[in-house]
């Protein structure tokens, strides 16, 4: 109970942050999940795993929401979007399989590899 008590307030913020996030760029939730429970369980023996896991399960409702507010706003390119949702699942699935034979180490490589690859590539 009190482990509970000192991560409640943190998981809130890091929550509410991913939700911000998310909702204001239509992404970085799921890094600011995977980086906030890094840094608030760095002490814990928690499987790696588990941190990417949580960040996807919260990024879909995120999502879906985030995507009925684009949407209302007109900002959704439907033409692109159906061009893309299915190499995207598929990419998903794909990804799910390798997540389970892939180091913890060796996935945080490729997490800090894709984020500062996506920070390059936004300041150019």
């Amino acid at each position: 109970m009190k482990n509970l008590q000192k991560t409640a307030l943190p998981l809130l913020g890091i929550g509410l942050l991913a939700g911000f996030l998310n909702g204001l760029l239509g992404a970085g939730g799921g890094i600011t999940v995977v980086i906030g429970l890094r840094a608030l369980f760095r002490k814990t023996p928690v499987n790696g795993h588990s941190f990417y896991a949580t960040a996807i399960a919260i990024m879909l409702p995120l999502s879906v929401l985030s995507v009925w507010q684009y949407s209302r706003g007109g900002h959704l390119p439907t033409a692109s979007l159906c061009e893309l949702i299915l190499p995207a699942v598929l990419g998903g699935a794909t990804g799910a399989i390798f997540l389970r034979r892939i180091t913890p180490h060796i996935l945080a490589r490729i997490f800090a590899t894709a984020v500062l690859i996506s920070g390059i590539v936004l300041v150019i």
